[in-house]
């Protein structure tokens, strides 16, 4: 059983994120040739910190056709894997992460019982492009494509099984941007923010800090 499906399309952030990172790959160079190529290689990586989720739409259209309205807040975590290649101070790479859980959704429905979401896993592959304020600090936007799994079931008052449920597969675009510092040639630091903005209103803004293994 699906929710309201709505084409994922560019929403005006997206097209602002898309400037951001023409800006920074078209940004003066902060510095001139730098000593070494610090982002450049396979890197695998952990991250992890601040989630809010949000939706507000009608789900189980075919069976119960009720509202779903929350935002949710919490720990987010997962792995990435990605490659760079560093073209002096400019830095070009693809990524890829998943995360296996995410926040529930919740709200009431009549005669005190609720609608819930559940989100089980997410995944999504992106393009970074950066430019290198110093050589060992990389300021970079990201966009790409995101896809997160869930579902939803509906419960009345005094019943621990849900009376109608239903999964999904929700896809849109991811979009934001950060810093990454090299401690050395093989391990980098990074904080970074995420938006997500999933087929219909189902949305994700992310605050993340991690660290990769350079290879």
């Amino acid at each position: 059983m699906k929710t309201e499906n709505i084409q994922p399309g560019l929403p005006p952030s997206g097209i602002i994120a898309i400037f951001m990172i023409a800006g920074v790959a078209f940004a003066s160079p902060a510095h001139s040739q730098p000593s070494r190529n610090y982002f450049d290689g396979i890197s695998l990586g952990v991250q992890a910190g601040w989630e809010e989720r949000s939706i507000n739409e009608t789900v189980l259209p075919d069976t119960l056709d009720v509202p779903l309205a929350d935002k949710s807040n919490g720990i987010a975590y997962g792995g990435i894997v990605g490659y760079d290649h560093q073209f002096d101070n400019i830095v070009v790479g693809v990524e890829a992460g998943f995360s296996p859980d995410g926040k529930t959704l919740t709200a009431p429905v009549l005669s005190g019982g609720s609608i819930q979401l559940d989100s089980k896993w997410s995944g999504d592959i992106s393009f970074r492009l950066g430019v290198t304020i110093t050589p060992r600090l990389l300021a970079y936007g990201r966009i790409g494509y995101s896809i997160n799994r869930y579902r939803i079931r509906a419960y009345v008052p005094g019943d621990a099984s849900p009376v109608a449920s239903g999964s999904d597969t929700a896809e849109g675009i991811l979009f934001g941007g950060g810093l990454e510092y090299a401690v050395d040639k093989n391990v980098s630091l990074r904080a970074e923010y995420r938006r997500k903005e999933f087929n219909g209103s189902l949305a994700s803004d992310q605050i993340l800090s991690g660290v990769t293994f350079r290879f």
